[in-house]
């Protein structure tokens, strides 16, 4: 590479470096207002509602009901031996609760801007880029009530919990990193591509059936379990069965890929982010 186009691209790298450090400083100077957006996202979600923040249970629950009767009475799947539990239903919903957390948190990131643009048109240098993460720190109260009931489940079923099930806890602090830094992606791109919102349901539903939750990961030919590997959601779902239902620690290398995976995201949305946002307030 000749010496002008190394020169260039070590001046993009710390342009991007500076635009990223500048992000991260706006997104600490309003802190008090994320927390604020956040209380305000919860009350909307769940004031007012029958059962308010319940359905945080019922949800997984319920899905936990018509899953396990199809793929448990009827196609007869079992857990895999080495899963630490005999219970379908446990094994199941152990998977579907961390799922559904990043299923319909990217899905809510990505109207992020756009169920706000009165803010962003109006207020004057609105900081935009908490608009994502208020949506992802909602949706993580709502998952520490269904990893609640989960802990739960696991006591009545295997009888305790180990203390690897703390591990779990660093899964989720990846998750929310992982999906702040989809959410800055994914909401700004909605604001441009007026069709992305159906594109991304797509994907959702084709990663759902590419994630081993209500089928064990042994069952994944070995050819291509590789690919299946190079989805981060697949070692957050093992990750939560090997330590609360095997008690055992997690795969290294799984939870090492997952943080890196994680860490880049959330660095890459954050200058993706910063770099859209001049044109919001004019497309919006």
């Amino acid at each position: 590479m000749p010496l002008s186009n190394r020169v260039g691209a070590g001046e993009a790298m710390k342009q991007d470096f500076r635009i990223f450090l500048d992000f991260s400083r706006r997104l600490w100077t309003n802190r008090f207002m994320l927390k604020m957006m956040t209380d305000r996202e919860l009350k909307a979600q769940y004031v007012g509602s029958l059962f308010g923040l319940a359905w945080a249970v019922i949800n997984p629950l319920a899905l936990m009901a018509v899953y396990g009767i199809v793929f448990g009475y009827f196609f007869k799947t079992k857990p895999d031996p080495s899963s630490g539990t005999q219970s379908y239903m446990l094994y199941l919903v152990c998977g579907l609760i961390p799922w559904q957390f990043f299923a319909q948190t990217v899905t809510s990131c990505a109207d992020a801007l756009t169920k706000n643009s009165n803010l962003i048109k109006k207020a004057v240098d609105f900081p935009s880029e908490i608009l994502p993460v208020v949506t992802v720190f909602s949706s993580v109260i709502s998952h520490l009530i269904g990893v609640a009931v989960l802990l739960i489940l696991t006591v009545i079923f295997n009888g305790s919990l180990s203390p690897w099930t703390l591990v779990i806890f660093v899964y989720i602090f990846f998750i929310v990193v992982l999906t702040v830094g989809l959410g800055w992606i994914l909401s700004s791109l909605s604001v441009y591509l007026k069709d992305l919102k159906q594109v991304l349901g797509l994907v959702i539903m084709a990663g759902f059936f590419f994630t081993p939750i209500f089928y064990p990961a042994s069952r994944i030919p070995a050819a291509v379990l590789w690919i299946f590997k190079l989805n981060p959601m697949f070692h957050v779902v093992e990750g939560y069965r090997l330590t609360m239902l095997a008690g055992r620690p997690p795969v290294v290398n799984g939870l090492i890929y997952l943080a890196v995976v994680s860490v880049v995201t959330f660095a890459m949305g954050g200058i993706f982010f910063r770099r859209l946002k001049p044109g919001f307030a004019e497309v919006l």
